[in-house]
């Protein structure tokens, strides 16, 4: 129960965290009120992902002889659209930052997949959230999606950040266990993530890690639709 009300916390701390963001940019454009709807907008759509995440977890989540197990619910995306509009959530972020969110989306991927929308966003929240923490400015943060195969996704994400202290890397997909101590991490967000990658058909690992940057990969199980994107890059 400890560990499953752990969960629930750091998913919904992602999205409030992004609310509180986008609401104090918000206060802070009061008096011209230019960009008083793009800010209305972020405050909305994160707003609604809170309740998409807590009623997803309430729904798939289950917990016995001490354990957690979660199921999914698979829905039809089209996989580049739900891409833009989930990168579009960082804008905030990521313009105040001056760090770039760029997807490499390879033709041979279809347009229409079938996945549980929920977890596979989560998965890429943590680890967008991770590489946002120590990307350097002016710097990018690069999602590269490929095919495997009919059914199957590979998701490469990279920064270009310091790297994961060696002494963390043992303990990166334990819960409870933070590699950012002192920027407020529950140690939890890789937890989940694999656990979603699994959920999902496939797996999370840590690929590199250096004082060049960091790479995750996680692979997930999907049925695709016939129809593949035609342009390879989405900005």
């Amino acid at each position: 129960m400890q560990r499953f009300m752990g969960m629930l916390a750091h998913e919904m701390r992602t999205q409030i965290a992004g609310i509180c963001t986008a609401s104090k940019m918000l206060l802070n454009e009061k008096e011209s009120m230019k960009n008083a709807d793009f800010y209305l907008s972020h405050i909305n759509s994160m707003s609604v992902n809170v309740l998409h995440v807590l009623n997803n977890m309430m729904a798939t989540s289950t917990i016995g002889d001490g354990k957690i197990s979660t199921n999914t619910v698979s829905k039809r995306i089209q996989i580049r659209q739900w891409l833009k509009d989930l990168i579009q959530q960082y804008k905030v972020i990521t313009d105040t930052r001056s760090v770039k969110i760029k997807i490499n989306l390879l033709s041979s991927v279809p347009k229409f997949i079938m996945t549980d929308e929920i977890k596979l966003g989560q998965i890429l929240k943590n680890l967008i959230d991770n590489a946002l923490k120590f990307a350097p400015s002016d710097t990018d943060i690069l999602i590269h999606i490929s095919s495997l195969g009919k059914t199957r996704l590979l998701f490469q994400i990279s920064d270009h950040g310091e790297g994961i202290p060696a002494d963390k890397i043992p303990f990166l997909f334990q819960p409870f266990q933070p590699i950012d101590e002192g920027l407020g991490g529950t140690g939890l967000g890789l937890y989940i993530s694999k656990l979603y990658a699994k959920t999902l058909g496939g797996d999370l690992m840590l690929v590199k890690s250096d004082k060049k940057g960091t790479t995750f990969l996680f692979l997930i199980d999907t049925q695709c639709q016939a129809s593949p994107i035609s342009k390879n890059s989405i900005h």
